[in-house]
């Protein structure tokens, strides 16, 4: 009997070939759409954090309120002992980096040394000289630059490529900052520009210049001071995840609150936040979470349908067979399970080569990416050029499921119909048929 099946599916292809096409493009669809989508929240979560959120952020609290204002009298001291800390006492996964925000006016002199031009622009200072330093490589640097180079020596500045063409920048030439030092006065410092960068973001390639940390510690009177510790997790970690990361950091953080290193201020209050309570970016997840079960809840409806009537167009098409299985003393009961038996054996190979071919395509758009162009930069939300995939297990099983399921179940339903016709009846249709 079974060799038989076996034979009827191989030579009848409405029974084996069509429904298994259909699963495997239906699967396939399912994993390349869900990783997409994950791929695109997890790309501009990603780009935020590494540009300037972090995926967690240790701030003092005084100068987490007045963010906006760049108040360096506020930032949190006691770096190394705080440093050595975190990474001693947070969650091993996590990796630690120091930054200072800054804000300054630029100041392009001329031939002569006299201004030709000014405007204020937004910094950030990170570790850009020491060789074990991830920073160039997090915020993608050497692939960013436009023309010029990184920074190899102390004194040296990267600025936005829009930002260059404003002020008419020209490199290996010196350019001017004008700030507020840690006590409150004025900070003046030179840099000579190596390097324009295109951040991929609007707002930043209008406003944005890097200098190494050391270079704004000294320049802003920072010593042992910096304004943010960002912390980052794996890229297989779920932005869902954070909030439990910075909760459980939270708690830890009473130990080092309580020890109150020397360097800190009477006043200083170290918070944690996660990249979801800045940038209103916890709406904007919510929102695309939102959109994303919509999107795919109809194209999983549309799949589980179509899976569905070929199920049931598959069980009608054989009711002449079905006849003659009865016919020769196959039970009812018997004769449904082999049909249902038969399309998940369909189901379950289909699904297998589902997620085959979805899963090589999303790590192809996970690993390649897809050009976006200018589409993004110009939106202004930190996002990359490139629209990467990302392959989750929560995409192959939204796929396997249906494939598995519809199909076995238009089987059943239309099975379910040799109970209600005679053999007579049923060799009647496959005459007609």
């Amino acid at each position: 009997m079974i060799r038989w099946l076996i034979k009827g599916m191989l030579r009848d292809r409405t029974r084996s070939l069509f429904p298994f096409i259909v699963v495997t493009v239906g699967v396939a669809l399912v994993i390349v759409l869900v990783g997409f989508m994950d791929g695109v929240i997890m790309g501009m979560m990603d780009s935020t954090a590494h540009l300037d959120t972090g995926h967690l952020r240790v701030v003092n609290k005084p100068f987490y309120d007045e963010e906006h204002l760049n108040p360096m009298d506020r930032a949190l001291g006691s770096q190394k002992v705080t440093g050595d800390w975190l990474r001693a006492n947070s969650d091993p996964e996590i990796v630690w980096s120091p930054r200072i925000r800054w804000g300054a006016i630029m100041d392009v002199p001329d031939e002569r040394g006299e201004t030709r031009s000014q405007t204020p622009v937004m910094g950030i200072a990170l570790d850009l000289l020491s060789q074990d330093s991830l920073e160039l490589k997090r915020l993608n640097l050497a692939e960013s630059l436009t023309r010029g180079r990184l920074p190899n020596k102390r004194g040296e500045i990267l600025v936005g490529y829009q930002l260059a063409q404003t002020l008419a920048l020209e490199l290996n030439r010196p350019v001017t900052l004008i700030g507020q030092t840690f006590d409150g006065g004025m900070a003046t410092d030179n840099f000579t520009v190596v390097g324009f960068v295109r951040f991929g973001i609007f707002a930043m390639d209008k406003k944005m210049a890097l200098i190494d940390l050391v270079d704004a510690q000294e320049t802003f009177y920072l010593d042992d001071i910096v304004t943010d510790w960002l912390g980052y997790l794996p890229s297989y970690v779920s932005f869902r995840e954070y909030d439990r990361y910075r909760s459980r950091l939270e708690f830890q953080m009473k130990t080092l609150i309580n020890l109150h290193p020397s360097g800190w201020a009477k006043d200083d209050f170290p918070i944690v936040v996660s990249i979801l309570d800045q940038r209103n970016i916890r709406p904007i997840a919510e929102k695309f979470l939102v959109v994303r079960k919509f999107i795919i809840g109809i194209f999983l409806f549309l799949m589980v349908v179509v899976l569905w009537n070929a199920g049931i167009l598959n069980g009608i098409h054989r009711y002449g067979e079905m006849g003659i299985r009865l016919a020769m003393g196959e039970t009812h009961s018997h004769l449904l399970l082999s049909l249902v038996t038969e399309s998940f054996v369909v189901g379950l190979v289909g699904s297998v080569a589902g997620c085959v071919l979805g899963g090589a395509c999303t790590y192809a758009l996970q690993e390649i990416g897809l050009n976006m162009g200018d589409a993004f930069a110009q939106s202004g939300l930190m996002l990359s050029d490139v629209a990467r995939a990302r392959l989750s297990v929560g995409g192959f099983v939204r796929g396997v499921i249906p494939g598995l399921t519809a199909s076995v179940l238009g089987t059943f339903i239309a099975g379910l119909a040799i109970y209600k016709r005679s053999e007579a009846n049923l060799f009647r249709e496959q005459e007609a048929g």
